[in-house]
């Protein structure tokens, strides 16, 4: 599975379009995984890929502009190929900024072959108040691939008492597993009522969301419990053949992102068959 080249034409806006396709592929003579090919249009790059942890694959994605506004038109395609191994992630969260009427466009496509991993780590999203904004999400998996794939969104900035209270999120994310799909998911904030009710996100700034791909029952319930045990954000977890989905809630970005990252830290060993390595653009 490869990713796109990122050449298609993006509609006519006066918003930067970029785009940013990335494969990797395992290079046996080094024994590790590198970026076989990369493209890149506009204000999407990534630092150089870097080995940590020996032949896994650790890259960052920078957006130079600092924010997202209406008009904007985002692409990124990450391809793994058989037997590579790679951790995406970013420096900073992302932003999006009040929409004059336009609508940012954001799409993503990950895909996962046989034999390979993926883990999509980036920092959280923060709407601003007034931001209009689609994010659409894809996951291809071979039925041998291991993924771990976040994905954070914080609505306002809870810290300073701001709430979403204008603007529009059309959040999409759906996952394929051998060309079926196994999971479709679409979250739509729009008004008070999608953020305070009951089926929307209970009156809390932040939702998260974690996906794994080939989690047994045994670690399922593992972290079901550990779930349970917190305090601050409200989570749960459910096993849908295979493909593990942690949904949380919660008003404190890093306290969402530490409940998240346990998570992680919990499923690694046995989804990506490796200790946890923390990235260390986390710490700083």
């Amino acid at each position: 599975m490869t990713a796109a080249l990122g050449r298609e034409v993006f509609r006519q806006s006066a918003g930067w379009q970029a785009s940013l396709a990335m494969n990797f592929a395992p290079r046996p003579t080094q024994q590790r995984t590198v970026m076989e090919s990369l493209f890149h249009r506009g204000p999407l790059r990534i630092q150089r890929p870097f080995h940590p942890e020996g032949d896994l694959c650790h890259v960052y994605v920078l957006h130079p502009p600092g924010g997202v506004v209406g008009g904007d038109g985002l692409r990124i395609d990450v391809g793994c190929l058989e037997q590579a191994h790679a951790l995406v992630t970013t420096p900073g969260a992302t932003k999006f900024y009040r929409s004059a009427g336009d609508t940012a466009q954001v799409s993503q496509c990950l895909c996962v072959a046989a034999g390979a991993s993926l883990e999509w780590l980036p920092q959280e999203n923060i709407f601003f108040p007034g931001a209009r904004v689609s994010l659409q999400t894809d996951i291809h998996l071979a039925p041998d691939a291991s993924l771990i794939a976040w994905e954070i969104n914080c609505l306002g900035r809870p810290v300073i008492g701001e709430r979403f209270t204008e603007g529009a999120l059309d959040s999409r994310m759906r996952v394929f597993v051998d060309q079926q799909p196994r999971l479709i998911e679409h979250q739509k904030v729009a008004s008070e009522r999608h953020l305070s009710s009951s089926a929307g996100l209970r009156g809390a700034a932040l939702q998260g969301m974690l996906v794994a791909w080939r989690v047994e029952e045994e670690m399922a319930q593992a972290v079901q419990e550990q779930l349970k045990a917190q305090q601050d954000v409200l989570a749960g977890a459910t096993l849908l053949d295979g493909l593990l989905v942690v949904r949380a809630l919660g008003s404190h970005a890093e306290r969402l992102r530490a409940v998240l990252t346990d998570v992680w830290r919990r499923l690694r060993p046995a989804v990506i068959d490796r200790p946890t390595v923390m990235p260390r653009i986390w710490a700083t």
